[in-house]
């Protein structure tokens, strides 16, 4: 049996010159009110180097338990990156909802 050495990186390019279909997104994320659960998602664009336009964030008290509703708007992203990112914070324990929207211009 021979070990295999070969690692395999994929680096997501985040030049938007790289991508001429590049565009603006808006992220609508909802998560259990957890202290962690704002860092956690913006962790995901700082591992890419990304800095969104906006981001907001509300904590949101009802009946049935809090919430924290969570908006992020970012400018030049291939859409793809933009749907893994999207795939990718549904994962995250506290985050009951992602909706991903292109942006309106």
């Amino acid at each position: 049996m021979s070990a295999r050495t070969e690692t395999s990186q994929t680096t997501e390019q985040t030049d938007p010159s790289a991508f001429p279909e590049a565009a603006s997104h808006y992220f609508q994320i909802q998560t259990v009110a957890d202290p962690s659960a704002l860092s956690r998602v913006m962790e995901l664009f700082a591992q890419r180097s990304l800095l969104p336009v906006e981001v907001s964030c509300k904590h949101v008290c009802h009946a049935d338990g809090d919430d924290l509703h969570i908006h992020i708007a970012i400018n030049d992203l291939c859409p793809n990156i933009a749907a893994n990112l999207a795939a990718r914070m549904r994962n995250i324990v506290p985050v009951t909802r992602v909706v991903l929207e292109p942006a309106e211009g």
